[in-house]
C-alpha cells in the first residue's frame, strides 16, 4: 500500500495519506483554482479509473476491511458499509472544492471498484497514494495506475514536484514507486503510525519525481 501515507501494491503506497479510506478535509491540501483540471475518467491499457460511485461500496468495503490490504496504511480498517459510503461523499466534496481528487480502479469489462487511487495538489506540488484489493496483487495493476496519475500530474505546467511515502518494510510499493519514475530522497525517521501494525510512528521512505 502506497500513502500520501502509504498506499501501494500489496496494500498501500501513498504518497503519505493513503489513497485513502479516510481524510479529514481540513487537514487537506488545496490547490489553487484553476491550476489542476483532473481528467473523471481514464482508460488505460488493462485497467479504467473513474470517479467513485455510492454504488462502489460493498467492493471498497471488500478491501477496506483486509487486515492485510490495510497493513501498511495511515488509515484504520472499515467497520462498516456506512462508512464506506460517507467516504465516498466525502471524496465527491473534495473532489469539488479541489481538494483532493479519487478515482476507483476498475477492470473495463467489469467496472467493479478493486482499489482506488488519489491525488492531492497545493500550489507547484502534488503527492498521491493508492489502495489495491489483494485479490488483485501481482498483476501490474498498481504500477499501470501510479504511471497513469505520475502522467497526469506533470501535464499540469504548473505542478513542480510530486510526492509519495511509503513504509521502510513495504517493498512492493517501493517497487511501485521506482517503476512509476520517482526517486528515493531519505528516510523520515519515526514519522507515521500505521494502525494495524503498531501505535508507535514508523520510519518511511520519502519518494519524489520533479520537474527538470
Amino acid at each position: 500500500m502506497l500513502n500520501r501515507n502509504d498506499i501501494a501494491a500489496r496494500g498501500c503506497a501513498r504518497c503519505e495519506h493513503g489513497a485513502g479510506l479516510a481524510a479529514d478535509p481540513r487537514d487537506a491540501m488545496r490547490h489553487e483554482a484553476g491550476t489542476a483540471d483532473p481528467p473523471e475518467v481514464m482508460a488505460l491499457d488493462r485497467t479504467r479509473l473513474r470517479r467513485p460511485r455510492l454504488s462502489d461500496a460493498d467492493a471498497i468495503f471488500e478491501f477496506g476491511c483486509d487486515p492485510e490490504v490495510a497493513r501498511y496504511a495511515d488509515w484504520p480498517v472499515c467497520t462498516t458499509i456506512d462508512s464506506v459510503v460517507e467516504i465516498i461523499r466525502l471524496r465527491r466534496e473534495q473532489w469539488s472544492a479541489g481538494i483532493e481528487f479519487s478515482w476507483i480502479i476498475t477492470l473495463p469489462a467489469e467496472d467493479q471498484a478493486i482499489g482506488s487511487v488519489s491525488c492531492r495538489v497545493q500550489q507547484h506540488a502534488a503527492d498521491f497514494g493508492y489502495v489495491l484489493n489483494r485479490r488483485y496483487w501481482r498483476n501490474g495493476y498498481a504500477t499501470e495506475v501510479s504511471r497513469a496519475v505520475v502522467e497526469w500530474v506533470f501535464s499540469v505546467p504548473s505542478i513542480l514536484r510530486l510526492s509519495a511515502t511509503c513504509d521502510t518494510e513495504n517493498i512492493a510499493s517501493v517497487r511501485v514507486l521506482e517503476k512509476s519514475g520517482l526517486s528515493r530522497e531519505g528516510i523520515m525517521r519515526r514519522s507515521i503510525v500505521r494502525p494495524q501494525i503498531s501505535n508507535e510512528p514508523r520510519d518511511a521512505f520519502l519518494y519524489s519525481k520533479v520537474r527538470e
